[in-house]
């Protein structure tokens, strides 16, 4: 919320949303767990930078490994055979969702992300991510969308 020039961002007091105008959300570098850039890189501005060895939006794939081409293959494949769901690459026995296809994400490439519920024409708000076509928010918000604001738990 920018008042006079002067942007609150939400949740306040979170430094993980910063910027002059909240652009930056360092949230987007967490998984799951609340890990940040996997344990293998930093974030800088809502983007992993990924160490030496690790590639990834979260730095989670290795960049080299020790699996033939057979073995990682089987890894990746759905149960009708489709290596990634036909919608990514598969290295070191992981899906590499295309990026171009910003939206697609999951084990297997599986998910589409614009099935999440959207308010204000934004997916899950901008308050949280989408996970598999459901919106995990943020602390301090819920909702289907992560469009209501209920305050942090202090």
């Amino acid at each position: 919320q920018c008042l006079c020039g002067q942007c609150t961002c939400h949740p306040s007091g979170d430094p993980r949303v910063h910027g002059k105008n909240c652009e930056c959300d360092d949230r987007q570098c967490e998984d799951v767990d609340g890990e940040v850039c996997g344990g293998n890189g930093f974030c800088s501005c809502g983007r992993c930078i990924c160490g030496d060895g690790w590639f990834g939006r979260l730095c989670q794939f290795p960049r080299s490994c020790n699996m033939s081409d057979a073995d990682s293959k089987s890894l990746c494949e759905t149960s009708d055979g489709v290596a990634c769901t036909g919608k990514g690459s598969c290295h070191c026995g992981k899906c590499i969702c295309s990026p171009q296809e910003w939206y697609v994400s999951g084990e297997f490439c599986e998910c589409d992300d614009r099935d999440c519920d959207k308010h204000d024409g934004l997916i899950c708000t901008g308050n949280g991510w989408c996970n598999c076509g459901n919106c995990d928010c943020w602390e301090g918000w819920t909702g289907n969308a992560c469009e209501i604001w209920v305050g942090s738990e202090n």
